[in-house]
């Protein structure tokens, strides 16, 4: 399971191409213009932006004062974002890295709601909650970059939007059933059965396998999400290790075939 260890390796005004250029410290070089007008790194943002549902339905009159009041950002492993309960003026993107949703016990132990990958937004519940407030904490778990959206300008585009709204109606939707069956797993299920809903989460949805699945995070990482020990969640890998549904190859799951793997699912929650 050692092996399985990922290596851990707010300015308004900030011009993204700088920011987009390159790492926080790095020498940034003005990108070349593209055919719109943009510069490439401000295109390559503009498309990542777009593919998102709740992006993809702005005009190109709506979506350009919202791409112009988005800042790229670079952070080291540790940074964060946002508090929870900080009033929320921004939401993110997770461009390069990874970001861990998370909460913090009194006691200071971290417990991961979320592990968000290039792609994904976070913060966006702010938005729309009663006190304006973020409702976990945010963290980069790598070296990351994220594209930063001040939410006064995407609301002000939203307004305008009925599609828009309809989207991150579904999207909010959608996150808020992801959350309602973790928690299910997490107090209905036992571990194995944890682990084999995430390694299925991260298979095509098509096939038999086998399949090779990736895990970057870390152990405590995987087993906070996963409401367990990391010693349990060592068990649960030995156990389906021992069985033939996987195979450990360093940060590399080998799944045998997705039949052998669900076989492993109590029958009560399959």
């Amino acid at each position: 399971m050692q092996e399985m260890e990922a290596v851990v390796a707010e300015s308004d005004t900030a011009p993204v191409e700088p920011a987009v250029a390159g790492y926080a410290g790095a020498t940034a070089s003005r990108s070349p213009a593209s055919r719109d007008g943009l510069s490439s790194a401000t295109s390559d943002l503009a498309r990542l932006l777009r593919e998102h549902a709740v992006f993809a339905a702005l005009t190109p009159e709506q979506f350009a004062p919202v791409l112009a009041a988005t800042r790229a950002e670079d952070a080291e492993p540790g940074r964060v974002f946002y508090h929870r309960g900080e009033f929320a003026r921004h939401f993110f993107m997770v461009v390069e890295g990874r970001v861990n949703l998370c909460v913090v016990s009194r006691s200071g132990e971290d417990k991961v709601i979320e592990l968000l990958g290039p792609g994904r937004i976070f913060g966006e519940v702010g938005m729309f909650n009663a006190r304006g407030s973020y409702p976990v904490t945010a963290v980069a778990a790598t070296r990351v970059r994220v594209a930063r959206i001040a939410n006064r300008d995407y609301l002000a585009q939203l307004r305008q939007s009925p599609e828009t709204c309809l989207s991150m109606l579904y999207h909010l939707a959608e996150r808020l059933g992801r959350h309602v069956q973790q928690i299910e797993f997490a107090t209905l299920e036992p571990a194995t059965d944890r682990l084999v809903r995430l390694l299925e989460s991260r298979m095509p949805a098509e096939g038999e396998g086998p399949f090779d699945v990736r895990l970057d995070e870390t152990r405590q990482e995987i087993a906070s999400f996963l409401s367990m020990k990391p010693e349990t969640l060592s068990r649960a890998l030995r156990s389906l290790t021992a069985s033939g549904a996987i195979v450990v190859r360093g940060r590399e799951v080998r799944v045998a075939s997705r039949e052998r793997l669900l076989s492993h699912l109590s029958a009560a929650l399959q």
